[in-house]
């Protein structure tokens, strides 16, 4: 694959572009030189950027949308299982990452990335308590969703793994944690996240900053890898003020520890893609004697 870092002239389209990722994914783009088309459902009056309207559940209208582009970034989708009828949601997320893959591979656009969840891991919005088998969890941990969001998610996955092979693609899927914009921390129920533990288990404790998210999926379609890789995507710390071996101690007593913890480390790994995609988080939650966010508390 091209080598884009550095390039110029090169147009991203950003499905979602108005959403709550989108308009970070927008700036981090546009601070990197790159083109942006914004992709939205809706006039999306306010866009910084050249605007696209479509309905990405409707092939013919995904293919006019990435007309142009050299790469897509898809966040279009429903962002839980409680925005609409369960069926609705679970079409919506699947069709529009087929369709948005299968226009851009059939116009010669060669890079993806696309937004998976952690909820591919079947723990958030479960119906039926699920536990992590082993920590931290990694990409080869068992999915098992039984929420219409969370099997969209691992759906998506599929289809990534499906047109990057017929297409010749490179297509990042990102399994990103629970996002907190740069201006949330200080937020009432953010700060219940930090002193009560019991305010965590439904995604063990893990979060991502918005703008470390945005960089993310920009080193997802700069990466060099071919084919279609799935990366977790989540802060190096858990959320809880809490010891992340005290917390696996007490919520998940029968998970393999695979490597001991330290400290507040994140029961999420993101390694592979710190060593393949070369990210690094750079915005959190403090410790107790840090100065952003809620760090006053308690």
């Amino acid at each position: 694959m091209e080598n884009w870092k550095g390039a110029t002239g090169v147009k991203i389209g950003v499905t979602g572009a108005n959403g709550r990722v989108g308009k970070y994914v927008i700036r981090e783009l546009l601070e990197h030189g790159y083109e942006v088309k914004a992709i939205t459902l809706y006039p999306w009056d306010q866009s910084p950027v050249e605007q696209a309207q479509a309905d990405l559940t409707r092939l013919e209208q995904a293919e006019r949308a990435v007309d142009g582009c050299d790469g897509i970034i898809h966040l279009a989708a429903y962002p839980s299982p409680f925005g609409a009828a369960e069926p609705m949601v679970f079409q919506n997320n699947v069709m529009g990452v087929y369709n948005v893959l299968l226009a851009a591979g059939m116009q010669g656009i060669r890079r993806a990335a696309v937004a998976s969840s952690d909820c591919a891991f079947g723990i958030t919005f479960s119906h039926r308590e699920t536990k992590p088998i082993y920590l931290p969890m990694d990409e080869a941990h068992p999915t098992a969703p039984d929420n219409c969001y969370g099997l969209s998610k691992t759906v998506g996955e599929q289809t990534a793994e499906a047109l990057a092979k017929r297409f010749g693609m490179s297509v990042a899927s990102l399994r990103i944690s629970h996002v907190i914009g740069e201006d949330e921390y200080n937020q009432e129920n953010y700060a219940e996240m930090v002193v009560n533990p019991e305010a965590g288990p439904w995604n063990v404790w893990s979060f991502i900053d918005a703008r470390d998210c945005a960089r993310a999926f920009r080193l997802g379609i700069e990466g060099s890898f071919a084919g279609h890789e799935v990366f977790c995507i989540a802060n190096d710390k858990q959320r809880c003020r809490i010891s992340s071996m005290e917390l696996a101690a007490r919520y998940y007593p029968d998970a393999e520890i695979r490597k001991p913890f330290s400290g507040r480390e994140s029961f999420l790994d993101n390694s592979k893609a710190r060593n393949m995609l070369g990210f690094i988080p750079q915005y959190g939650w403090p410790d107790a004697d840090g100065e952003q966010g809620i760090s006053h508390i308690g």
